[in-house]
């Protein structure tokens, strides 16, 4: 039988704490206190860099500043990305013991992007992943991830851009790449919620050989 993915959606207005229940779910899936999670959640206007802050780099200080963009910190390495209420992010923390194949990175991420590619294409939208960079529509990035490889259990996490402030998000970031929602791809605004989360839970658990039982915290 597959193994269970316990469905969370959380749409805190607390920055912190969505970032901090990031790290405390793979503590709790490793040390069995928790089941195997798939979280899909919103966070207010932010800017999140990578764990050893080279990612800095990518931040506009001065324009957060201004605009009063707060700037965090996530547990895993990677460039910096923006969060506000039309990105969705998704994150799954799963025990090793229940993925099928070994957990490298590589495998992880391209199982995770197949995840978001086959998304993209229920809606309409012709996607590709370039390893370590992210999935893109026609040039322009629409997803990035990145992960944790612990003894017990890994994490994978990522975004979705729906319908962020893509004026924001340029105004805070120095962007490596050009950047579009998937509301404007497909032509129409998207429900984050009702349209594309439902969509996004099947895909994922799908690519983690799981089964999504809806739970709470």
């Amino acid at each position: 039988m597959a193994p269970r993915l316990r469905l969370l959606r959380t749409a805190w207005r607390d920055r912190e704490l969505n970032l901090a229940l990031e790290w405390a779910l793979v503590e709790l899936v490793s040390s069995g206190r928790s089941s195997s999670t798939l979280r899909l959640w919103t966070n207010p206007p932010c800017v999140v860099i990578g764990r050893s802050g080279l990612s800095l780099a990518e931040v506009r200080a001065k324009a957060c500043e201004e605009f009063g963009i707060p700037v965090l910190r996530r547990p895993t390495a990677g460039g910096a990305v923006y969060h506000d209420e039309g990105n969705l992010n998704w994150t799954i923390a799963i025990q090793k013991e229940e993925l099928s194949k070994p957990a490298w990175p590589e495998e992880l991420e391209h199982r995770a992007s197949g995840a978001i590619l086959r998304l993209l294409g229920e809606l309409g939208l012709d996607g590709h992943h370039e390893a370590r960079k992210g999935v893109f529509v026609g040039g322009r990035k629409v997803s990035g991830m990145a992960m944790y490889v612990g003894r017990r259990a890994v994490m994978v996490h990522g975004t979705l851009l729906v319908s962020s402030d893509l004026s924001a998000l340029r105004a805070a970031l120095r962007c490596k790449f050009e950047v579009a929602n998937i509301s404007e791809l497909v032509g129409s605004e998207l429900d984050l919620w009702a349209d594309v989360a439902p969509l996004l839970a099947e895909q994922l658990a799908k690519a983690f050989g799981a089964r999504v039982v809806e739970g709470r915290l």
